[in-house]
C-alpha cells in the first residue's frame, strides 16, 4: 500500500515558516500586501478566493480582494492592474482564473509587472523560468516539487512523466523537474502509448483534469505518483464528489507514495502563494 502524501500537513508546517519570516520582515518596516482579483463567474472560484484570503491572514499578509462582476470589460481589469502596478505598497498582484467569458486571461496577466507576479504566468516570468533564470516560479509546480522532495531526498537522475502541457502546471512543472536534474517526459493528449511510457516514470505527475484517467496499468510498481487533477464528479448514489486525474484507490495498491484529493496539491498552491508573496516583498 502506498504512502500518502498528506499535502495538507506539508503545506501547513511550510505556512509556520512562512509566518516567521513575515514577522522577521515586518520589524524591518516591509508589511507584505497581496491583490486579489477576481473576474470569473465560477462559484468555485469565489472559495478559492477565500481560501487565499484566510490563508494570507494566518500568515500575516494582508490582502485585498478585488470582484468584477458580469459585463466588465477588459480595460476595467487592465486599469485596475496599472493602479496596482505602480502602487508601492503592493508586493504582490493575482489574477483569478478561469476569467469571465469575453475577457482574455493571457494579454491582461502579462499586464501585471513581473515583479508582481506573485503565480509567475507573465511571459516573462514563464521565459525566465525557461532560460533557467531567476524569475518568479508558478505556485502549484513548486507544491508539486515540495512534496515530490518530501519522499525523494534525492530527485537527481530520476525519470519523471508529466501529463499534461498547461502553462500553469504541466510546462513549468516539466521546467523545475528538468532544472532540478531530473530525466523529463512530457505527455498530452497527442501522445502515443501512454501507459506504457507512464509505466517507466520513477515520478508521475498528472494535471489534465481528466477524472481518474490514470489507472494502475500506468503506473511503475513503486513510484511516486502526484495528483494536480481536481474534478467534480457525481457518484452512483447521486452525491457530488471530489476526485482527481488519478483512480486513487486502484493506484494506491501499486504505486510506493501518492497524493490524494483532495489535500495534496492543493494546500501546497495557496501556501506557495504566500510563499512568493514573501519572497516579492523581501525584493521591496
Amino acid at each position: 500500500m502506498a504512502k500518502i502524501i498528506n499535502g495538507k500537513k506539508i503545506a501547513a508546517e511550510f505556512c509556520n515558516s512562512v509566518r516567521e519570516r513575515v514577522d522577521e520582515l515586518k520589524v524591518r518596516g516591509v508589511f507584505p500586501r497581496i491583490a486579489l482579483i477576481n473576474a470569473s463567474n465560477d462559484p468555485a472560484s469565489e472559495i478559492y478566493v477565500e481560501k487565499k484570503e484566510t490563508l494570507a491572514e494566518s500568515v500575516g499578509i494582508k490582502s485585498d480582494t478585488y470582484k468584477f462582476t458580469a459585463g466588465t470589460k477588459e480595460a476595467d481589469i487592465a486599469e485596475l492592474i496599472e493602479k496596482l502596478n505602480a502602487d508601492n505598497n503592493v508586493h504582490a498582484i493575482l489574477l483569478q482564473s478561469p476569467l469571465m467569458e469575453g475577457l482574455r486571461f493571457r494579454e491582461l496577466v502579462n499586464l501585471i509587472s513581473p515583479d508582481k507576479d506573485v503565480d509567475g504566468l507573465t511571459s516573462i516570468n514563464q521565459g525566465r523560468l525557461f532560460s533557467g533564470e531567476p524569475g518568479v516560479v508558478p505556485c502549484t509546480p513548486l507544491g508539486v516539487l515540495h512534496l515530490i522532495r518530501s519522499i525523494h531526498e534525492k530527485v537527481a537522475g530520476l525519470h519523471a512523466v508529466v501529463i499534461g502541457r498547461s502553462s500553469i502546471v504541466g510546462r513549468p512543472t516539466t521546467l523545475l523537474l528538468l532544472n532540478a536534474n531530473c530525466t523529463v517526459t512530457a505527455l498530452h493528449s497527442y501522445s502515443r502509448n501512454l501507459p506504457e511510457v507512464c509505466r517507466t516514470a520513477d515520478i508521475l505527475v498528472s494535471a489534465t483534469g481528466q477524472p481518474k484517467f490514470v489507472g494502475r496499468d500506468f503506473v511503475k510498481p513503486g513510484a511516486t505518483v502526484i495528483d494536480v487533477g481536481v474534478s467534480r464528479i457525481t457518484a452512483p448514489d447521486g452525491t457530488k464528489k471530489i476526485v482527481g486525474d488519478v483512480d486513487f484507490d486502484e493506484v494506491s495498491e501499486i504505486a510506493g507514495a501518492i497524493t490524494p484529493v483532495p489535500n495534496g496539491v492543493g494546500p501546497m498552491t495557496v501556501a506557495y502563494l504566500m510563499y512568493n508573496t514573501l519572497k516579492l516583498a523581501c525584493c521591496y
